[in-house]
């Protein structure tokens, strides 16, 4: 088969994207992940310094690398998570190609046609696993910050030294807002946290 034709293109090289290509790997269909950034992208380059995980060391259950470390009952850093999915990949010999980045997808008949900065693939099935927040989501109404506000979102913040000097508001409650606000609230600085009517399970 060319090189520029696979029975399946996986775009993504997260969790979901690596999980697939375990499972065709071990059934042996011919496939490719493609990778705008590198393994692990998101978790690598758009999460805080302190970021950890909010599910327990022993339900990371991906297929092939289930966890076996002495702290089942902790969480984990993000670069203690990084590193246990690049060595997950390297078990399996995932057949991932960073650094290209797909651009369009057509159905041409029995195959589909990927189109990528880097050239055109050819395969039988396309797999999506780019996850579904790729864009931070930053409602109107900021707009109308006075411009000497400073803005930024969660996958701009990296730690309480990054940020200008004042009060500090974050908005929305879930993983990410509760564990920056924490962080900033423990560093010294005076923060509040704007929650929604949405309830949470605990």
């Amino acid at each position: 088969m060319p090189n520029n034709e696979f029975d399946v293109v996986i775009i993504g090289a997260g969790q979901a994207g690596l999980a697939v290509s375990y499972y065709l790997s071990r059934s042996r269909i011919n496939h490719v992940i493609f990778e705008q950034g590198v393994i692990a992208n998101a978790w690598r380059n758009e999460r805080w310094d302190s970021f950890c995980l909010v599910t327990p060391n022993w339900s990371i259950n991906l297929p092939g690398a289930v966890y076996e470390g002495d702290n089942p009952h902790g969480f984990m850093k993000r670069d203690e998570f990084v590193n246990y999915m690049e060595e997950w990949s390297k078990k399996f010999d995932a057949p991932v190609r960073e650094g290209i980045k797909v651009t369009k997808v057509r159905k041409i008949q029995d195959h589909f046609l990927i189109e990528t900065d880097q050239g055109s693939f050819s395969a039988i099935q396309v797999i999506v696993a780019t996850a579904t927040y790729q864009q931070p989501h930053v409602p109107c109404i900021f707009k109308k910050l006075d411009p000497k506000i400073d803005l930024l979102t969660a996958v701009e913040y990296r730690n309480p030294s990054k940020i200008s000097e004042g009060g500090i508001l974050v908005v929305g409650s879930g993983q990410s807002g509760c564990q920056i606000a924490e962080e900033l609230n423990r560093s010294g600085r005076r923060t509040f946290l704007s929650v929604g009517h949405t309830g949470r399970l605990p």
